[in-house]
């Protein structure tokens, strides 16, 4: 038999594990007597004397829980008294000769559970006998024993040591008063067992000699529970959770014999009382119920080990940190006997926790997590108790450097913290107007004067939503898009703030200062995929590139082209103006035709600009023909509330959008009649929209009658796309219906439907595709081709007014106009670049191209000349 050679303990064991001795007595009265000697550093293997009271002060409950069981024992360190000679009764206290097991000759460490104290249930096993009795032992080594008595075969004693979690799984559940084991040994074998019945105190007591050892680095941590203990979660849904996190009552556990007076603390005797009252009260229960499996937790508890390091507090389940809070975010305070709240915001799960209430099983445990939870918050300064979620962050203390970082969302703040200190800490106040986010709920960067931009990249996308949905963040995220600066990244990654003034644009960030004069800027280049956009622009002297969400590239690219328009001699207005209205024609034809078209790309599977001639057919299968069926239902439904905007809304944003072009001339007065007349004048050119509205009318009402599926299953458009942008930079209210693809390419091709279609509805679903291809390759291109002649002569007039207008303005009138036209000019410009989301595969212009072309090749009626 070996013994321990080490004990991490005795060799700069941290100050959180020392908790008091426990000091046991009848549960109805204190113990009395004088106060516990000092802590002495356990003696560590088999060679350890036996607790009694000729055994020296008494040894804290955690260190010894139970004699040691061997066989003739080496000698003894010097002034010691020497352990029991085998065959005494190994309790301290004398008695009766006992026999000593030969198998538990391998024994290591000292014992702090056996199960002959305590019965237990056998759940899952593999690899043990079928009628054999099997008994479990852990020691503090720490090792797991499992000896399989064999029935009518050998015995065999299944061993691992050392035991790690989570190989080895010991763990208190039901507010940590009943035990389970789930072990996997070398040899393949595998023991899974709970109690029956709650463990008494002194058991409990028993297994805080684990010392947390089954983490391997349980020695580094100012803190460690002995094992995994119940955890009971507060989500912020639950109506029974509020601030105060009110501990439950731990289940009532067998009452416990008295302590033994001679030693004042844990003894041989009480521990073999409360073994022998368990184990009565087990076979009471086992004959009526059989062998189970290991019980559950009950709903909303969990089992993990609690640690504190490095200033924070985790919680771990079986080899993973499921929650990890930075202890100057959450608030500790003793909720119980046993029991501790943590108030503070976390995400478990994709569920929001308001807190956790921690069963420590015992006073000595909670003691010592409490003292170690303050000692260790290491706070520098008041910090904000939020939601905290672990996040990737650059750009922290103007480190371009990425590195991990807790972000903590309050009501009013957004503070990111390193986590391995809290004297570094990065506040964005929420309602400062000068604040600017952009990005998405997964990844998006946040900027203010005085902090810099930081990039923030969130593991939780449940958390990543939260942040996106405060108004704090959605106000500034609309302030980004509208006005700037625009937080981006550059291509490696890098945070900066992008600004377009004084004739320049200005690059600044963490290791990037950079200032581009516009005459210097040799080309403006973006290009957009599914998920993101970047932005070249080349220089003389530089060449820069910026990547961030679509919608902000799209706004930067219109500030770059605007303010270059800007710096033109005032006296080209008319020609801006004029190049602005013949830039119109692509713009009405993608804002009243181009859902059209995005859907139709959909229906083909993302078809690229030179397949939209393509006409679709019906897919053979089950599945493709469901997909299609719901493309087809809901975006029918989507375009023909589209084209009632353009009939109602289109006109009046077109006349408003001129009006403010005027304003600089008009000084606040009243629009001049000949503009308020222009949006009459647009209602009637734009009449002929509504054959295409009443066809898709039409033709929706034809599908629906087909339709043999549930409605309600089918997917729903949502167009604020498919990465979730903060903020909408959309040049005019009908771009909200800016594509069904943002919609249909999210549906799942291999989620299973109830119904399928029927022999009849295929044939109905062809007619119906059949009037859709003639819809888009034949109605609309002449539809296009009327209502862009009814609008070329009426937009060159509007423009020259408009000119005639700006001419006659003051002086002092006309920097301002030149800004407004500049902007039109580039808007009309820059939108045509890209596609109308992140989930839209073609551009504006691509469409606008397509429709162009099949205009004019629309053939002229053969009217006989005369």
């Amino acid at each position: 038999m070996s013994s321990n050679p080490g004990d991490p303990q005795q060799a700069g064991q941290p100050a959180g594990w020392n908790w008091p001795p426990t000091a046991l007595g009848p549960a109805d009265r204190p113990v009395e007597g004088p106060p516990p000697p000092p802590i002495h550093p356990p003696v560590v293997g088999v060679a350890a004397p036996a607790p009694g009271p000729a055994a020296g002060p008494p040894i804290a409950p955690w260190h010894t829980t139970a004699p040691v069981i061997a066989g003739p024992p080496p000698p003894p360190p010097p002034a010691r008294p020497p352990a029991p000679p085998a065959g005494v009764a190994p309790w301290g206290g004398g008695g009766a000769a006992a026999p000593v097991p030969a198998h538990w000759a391998q024994v290591r460490g000292r014992v702090v559970f056996d199960s002959a104290w305590c019965a237990l249930r056998e759940g899952r096993t593999s690899g043990f006998s079928m009628i054999g009795s099997r008994q479990l032992l852990l020691t503090d080594l720490p090792a797991v024993y499992v000896h399989d008595t064999g029935g009518f075969g050998a015995a065999v004693l299944s061993t691992l040591e050392p035991a790690f979690d989570p190989v080895a799984t010991v763990e208190l559940h039901e507010g940590s008063t009943r035990l389970a084991v789930d072990v996997a040994f070398p040899d393949g074998r595998t023991y899974q067992a709970a109690t029956v019945t709650p463990l008494p105190p002194e058991l409990r007591a028993a297994l805080t000699g684990l010392f947390g050892r089954l983490l391997p680095d349980a020695w580094s941590t100012a803190f460690v529970s002995p094992c995994a203990m119940s955890v009971t979660p507060h989500y912020e849904q639950d109506p029974g959770a509020d601030a105060t996190l009110k501990a439950a009552a731990p289940p009532v556990a067998v009452a416990p014999p008295p302590a033994d007076a001679a030693t004042g603390g844990l003894s041989a005797a009480t521990v073999r009382g409360a073994a022998a009252k368990v184990a009565a009260a087990a076979r009471g229960a086992s004959a009526s119920e059989g062998q189970a499996g290991t019980p559950s937790a009950p709903d909303g508890e969990l089992t993990t080990y609690v640690v504190v390091k490095d200033g924070r507090l985790e919680l771990r389940s079986r080899g993973q940190t499921i929650i990890d809070w930075p202890l100057n975010r959450v608030a500790v305070e003793p909720a119980g006997p046993t029991s501790a709240a943590v108030r503070g915001g976390a995400v478990l799960d994709g569920r929001f926790l308001t807190g956790v209430t921690l069963h420590l099983a015992t006073p000595e445990v909670l003691a010592a997590f409490l003292a170690t939870a303050h000692a260790e918050r290491r706070e520098a300064e008041p910090a904000a108790i939020g939601t905290s979620a672990p996040v990737w962050a650059s750009g922290l203390g103007g480190d371009a450097a990425r590195g991990r970082a807790d972000c903590v969302l309050g009501d009013t703040v957004l503070e990111l913290q390193p986590r391995e200190s809290v004297t570094a800490l990065t506040r964005f106040e929420l309602t400062d107007s000068r604040l600017r986010v952009a990005g998405s709920a997964q990844r998006f960067v946040i900027f203010d004067p005085e902090h810099g931009p930081v990039v923030v990249e969130s593991d939780s996308e449940a958390f990543g939503q939260r942040v996106g949905a405060h108004p704090g963040v959605r106000s500034a995220a609309e302030r980004t898009l509208a006005a700037g600066p625009y937080p981006a990244e550059l291509a490696d990654g890098g945070p900066v703030a992008c600004a377009v003034a004084a004739g320049a644009l200005r690059v600044k960030g963490p290791g990037a200062d950079l200032r581009v004069p516009f005459p210097e800027i040799l080309s403006v280049e973006g290009t957009a995929d599914a998920a993101r956009a970047s932005l070249r622009v080349a220089a003389a002297g530089a060449d820069v590139t910026v990547v961030g969400q679509l919608e902000l590239v799209r706004a930067l690219h219109t500030d770059i082209v605007a303010g270059n328009y800007a710096t033109e001699d005032p006296r080209h207005l008319p020609d801006m103006l004029r190049a602005a209205a013949g830039l119109e024609d692509d713009y009405f034809l993608y804002t009243i035709f181009g859902p059209f078209y995005e859907l139709h790309a959909a229906l083909l599977g993302d078809a690229a600009a030179g397949d939209l001639a393509v006409p679709v057919t019906l897919p053979a299968d089950d599945e493709g023909q469901l997909r299609t069926a719901a493309a087809l239902s809901e975006g029918l439904d989507e375009l023909r509330r589209h084209l009632d905007q353009v009939g109602s809304v289109l006109p009046a944003f077109i006349r408003h959008r001129d009006a403010l072009l005027l304003a600089p001339a008009t000084g606040g007065r009243a629009e001049p009649e000949w503009l308020k007349a222009q949006e009459s004048r647009l209602r009637a050119a734009l009449a002929p929209a509504q054959r295409a509205a009443a066809e898709t009318g039409a033709l929706s009402a034809q599908v629906q009658r087909l339709m043999d599926l549930d409605p309600s299953a089918l997917p729903k458009a949502n167009y604020a796309g498919a990465a979730v942008a903060l903020g909408a930079a959309l040049l005019n209210p009908v771009f909200l219906v800016s594509g069904a693809t943002q919609a249909f390419s999210q549906y799942n091709q291999r989620a299973q439907r109830s119904a399928l279609m029927s022999a009849q509805a295929v044939s109905g679903w062809a007619s119906a595709l059949d009037r859709w291809n003639t819809l888009v390759t034949a109605t609309l291109p002449v539809l296009g081709y009327v209502l862009t002649e009814n609008l070329f002569a009426l937009r060159w007039e509007t423009a020259r007014r408009l000119a005639e207008e700006l001419r006659h303005a003051a002086p002092a009138a006309r920097g301002a106009a030149m800004g407004g036209v500049a902007r039109r000019l580039a808007r009309l410009d820059v939108l045509r670049r890209y596609p109308a989301g992140t989930g839209i595969r073609l551009t504006r212009g691509e469409i606008a191209h397509h429709l162009r072309a099949a205009r004019d090749s629309v053939s002229t009626p053969r009217f006989v000349d005369f």
